[in-house]
């Protein structure tokens, strides 16, 4: 996959499975942490040297790593980098648990690189991680980052990051542009209160479509049957019966119902379509 294909396919799993992820403070937040872990979702294996770091992993008992060569076998994947073996066995069982079924990733931890479980460990992380969710609900970077990396590496990246993705699901350009349109001192720097006001501005961006049960990504569902349909479509009401002027209030009830559900339909579609597509931009 290319970096475009990623994107695409890492918002469409953050849209179907993500839950409060989809809350734009909190996808601003989840963003910035995976586009720094991955280099821009240029990486979803860890590059492997080893380094001094890479050779600690081995035989870390809090990572589960307890066999020789452990450390290399769970070498951080998918666009948050999950390491360990006793990550990739809690995977498996919050996979399991959230779809019914899923491979063991404990056994098979490479499938983490495969197209079909993008991001599915990142969402996993997020949303199992004591604090996480609020962190980002509350605009903490810095203990999102501290409980995603474990202290503050890489942390003005991911703070670049976080300034890139929260401007782009707001719909603008650059910090400028941002802080003129919030009545901020116009400099184009984003410091603590360019970033509490993009904070600030996401909290009351309506929420993006809420989450729909779906498969397990790497499921083939097959289609199903459509019901057989009657020989004879069924009667409309009679008007002799029903009086011209309650069909009319009927038929003119069902047109402000169906008018209604194709605004909020669109509405949905609309806002959805807005944010996914600036992120591209």
């Amino acid at each position: 996959m290319n970096i475009a294909e990623r994107k695409a396919a890492l918002l469409a799993r953050v849209r179907d499975y993500g839950g409060p992820l989809n809350e734009l403070p909190v996808l601003a937040q989840f963003l910035a942490q995976t586009m720094h872990e991955s280099g821009g979702l240029r990486y979803v294996r860890e590059i492997w040297g080893p380094t001094k770091a890479q050779k600690g992993y081995e035989g870390r008992a809090d990572l589960g790593n307890v066999k020789p060569g452990d450390g290399k076998r769970f070498m951080g994947r998918d666009v948050l980098q999950i390491t360990g073996r006793a990550n990739y066995r809690a995977l498996t069982a919050w996979v399991r648990k959230t779809f019914g079924k899923g491979p063991d990733f404990e056994a098979n931890p490479e499938l983490l690189e495969s197209p079909e479980w993008l991001g599915i460990a990142a969402i996993w992380y997020f949303l199992t991680r004591k604090g996480l969710i609020d962190y980002a609900r509350a605009g903490n970077i810095e203990m999102v980052t501290r409980r995603v990396n474990g202290g503050l590496n890489g942390y003005q990246d991911r703070l670049r990051w976080y300034d890139d993705c929260a401007l782009k699901l707001l719909g603008f350009g650059t910090v400028r542009d941002f802080q003129k349109s919030a009545g901020l001192v116009v400099d184009g720097i984003s410091g603590p209160k360019t970033r509490a006001a993009l904070h600030e501005a996401l909290s009351h961006v309506r929420k993006t479509p809420e989450t729909v049960t779906r498969p397990a990504p790497h499921v083939n569902a097959t289609p199903a049957k459509r019901p057989a349909q009657s020989a004879k479509p069924a009667a409309p009401p009679s008007p002799a019966k029903t009086g011209s002027g309650a069909l009319a209030a009927l038929l003119g009830g069902a047109l402000v119902l169906i008018g209604a559900k194709i605004d909020a339909l669109t509405a949905w579609a609309s806002g959805w379509a807005h944010w996914a597509a600036s992120f591209f931009n």
